[in-house]
């Protein structure tokens, strides 16, 4: 799944100037997001979504990656057990 981020703030034509499109250019200049998180955050229908972020993405004004990529380095070594918790071991305390 496709999760975008706004690399720059645009100026809006009249037919986005909603206020759920200002929430999702807030939401994505702080974030990576999927159409389905902007959908749920900002109210809009899944149609408006992919026009919006068409037209973003026409401006060059979208960064774009795989859903399945971590967030930052440390999301990759957390998920690779490299840091563990004082009282959560991993075994069974044997």
């Amino acid at each position: 799944m496709k999760e975008y981020r706004l690399l720059a703030w645009p100026e809006l034509p009249s037919e986005f100037q909603r206020t759920a499109h200002r929430r999702v250019l807030s939401d994505l200049s702080a974030r990576f997001m999927t159409s389905a998180q902007l959908m749920e955050c900002s109210g809009l229908k899944k149609g408006e979504i992919k026009i919006f972020l068409s037209m973003l993405d026409a401006r060059g004004l979208l960064d774009e990656r795989d859903g399945t990529a971590p967030d930052s380095f440390f999301d990759t070594i957390g998920k690779l057990g490299w840091f563990r918790r004082p009282g959560n071991p991993t075994h069974d305390g044997r």
